[in-house]
């Protein structure tokens, strides 16, 4: 098994934006193709047969009229998923072909190995290895937040030196809001290595090929300085997904963290990206996570936080049990205890203010599924899930007064808000915005 980060592809690879006209010829053999490919790689096999019965009985009513290529790479996916229910699984359309660099090669040769790597570290350059921000919070609260989860061999530097920028915090809390998936087996044990004193067992990967069982544990030593066993709270929301679900899973599991947040996106199937035909590719789950104390996993129904809350509010609920939880300690000096309680007061007087807002989108009385993403909830497309009503789809989001910059998701193709001509430009992307009022 290549030892390259089996997830890279399911967070770099979105498809093309432009469509191809589909002849009833390649439709098909497109669709085909794709259940052939689960057939022989979908971890659960017999789930397959219930796919393929579903997508074929569909074939005259949804698929004999797609001659879009994006159309059809969503549609297969949103049927493969209400089978599966399976959010790892998808279809990808790429105009210029599939790009061959970035799909799962399960036996690289050394040269292969070299071109995956240099690719992966330009783009985890670009990243900052996955760090979205290190700081230490008032009451010497370590705070840390990670996109993605990166590969020790490009980002341990970058992991060993914020853990010892860290380890003379009172309490840590590691924000997991808009941590999409790790890209590497190993990155998950070397962090959890600066959280156990001696080698923890902390998940199990089930693989269908070869019908084998991998096992990840902590190590016995880390570089730099140990967090020891201070305080730990971990940040989730719908958007913490496959990897930052494990990590927060783990933690939770072997009682070395609190959970504070919304319940998490429900994908713990492991595997990578294959090539379907020359412009199709899919994200096939070819593993599964055991967890060694559940004996189960999150697929499907996400991790449970130990404090439920709306993910916005996390950090800040956070912030005042890690402070009570110091205050907590017995042999706190009169003087510490002092300053922690005026923190928790001035916590407590500057709390989050938060705005239910109405978000609206006329039309598109055929699509399945519609969403709203935004920078109030990590542009997660598993977040706020509109309803229609009438001849509108409609949702109600709680977001901080300011400006808001948003978009729909139609059946998974993202669009700005037809009915607010003010958008924004954020690199290579353009969001609707709007400003919200006090109330």
């Amino acid at each position: 098994m290549s030892k390259l980060p089996l997830l890279l592809s399911l967070l770099i690879l979105t498809g093309s934006l432009s469509a191809q006209q589909l002849t009833p010829a390649d439709r098909q053999q497109t669709i085909d193709a794709t259940l052939t490919l689960l057939d022989k790689e979908y971890v659960f096999p017999d789930k397959v047969d219930t796919m393929r019965q579903y997508v074929r009985s569909r074939l005259s009513t949804c698929y004999d009229t797609i001659t879009d290529s994006q159309r059809l790479a969503r549609r297969l996916t949103i049927d493969l998923q209400a089978v599966s229910n399976d959010k790892h699984l998808r279809v990808n359309y790429f105009a210029s072909g599939v790009p061959t660099a970035e799909l799962w090669n399960k036996n690289p040769s050394p040269a292969q190995q070299a071109v995956q790597r240099a690719f992966l570290n330009k783009w985890m350059l670009r990243e900052n290895f996955g760090i979205l921000n290190l700081s230490v919070l008032k009451g010497n609260l370590g705070y840390i937040s990670f996109k993605v989860l990166a590969p020790p061999e490009l980002a341990g530097p970058s992991y060993v030196a914020a853990m010892n920028y860290l380890a003379q915090t009172d309490a840590l809390i590691i924000d997991l809001r808009q941590c999409n998936g790790a890209l590497s087996e190993h990155a998950i044990p070397l962090l959890c290595s600066y959280f156990f004193a001696q080698p923890t067992h902390l998940n199990d990967l089930y693989w269908r090929d070869g019908n084998r069982t991998s096992q990840s544990w902590t190590y016995a030593q880390v570089q730099g300085q140990h967090y020891g066993n201070k305080p730990i709270f971990v940040l989730t929301s719908s958007a913490t997904f496959s990897g930052g679900e494990e990590l927060a899973y783990d933690l939770k599991n072997l009682k070395r963290a609190t959970l504070v947040g919304d319940t998490t996106g429900g994908g713990a199937n492991g595997g990578g990206t294959l090539q379907v035909n020359e412009h199709f590719a899919a994200f096939v789950p070819a593993g599964r996570a055991i967890n060694p104390i559940t004996k189960a996993n999150w697929e499907g129904v996400g991790v449970a936080p130990d404090t439920l809350v709306s993910a916005s509010r996390a950090l800040y609920v956070a912030q005042r049990l890690a402070i009570q939880r110091v205050l907590d300690k017995p042999d706190l000096t009169a003087d510490d205890r002092h300053y922690l309680t005026g923190i928790l007061a001035e916590l407590n007087r500057n709390a989050p203010h938060f705005v239910r807002r109405t978000f609206t989108l006329r039309g598109h009385a055929q699509a399945k599924v519609v969403q709203l993403v935004g920078s109030f909830n990590g542009w997660s497309t598993r977040a706020n899930r509109m309803v229609r009503r009438g001849n509108e789809w409609v949702v109600e989001a709680e977001v901080e007064p300011g400006k808001v910059s948003y978009k729909f998701v139609v059946d998974g193709q993202w669009m700005t808000d037809p009915a607010n001509p003010l958008t924004e430009g954020e690199g290579l992307f353009t969001n609707s915005v709007l400003e919200v009022a006090e109330r």
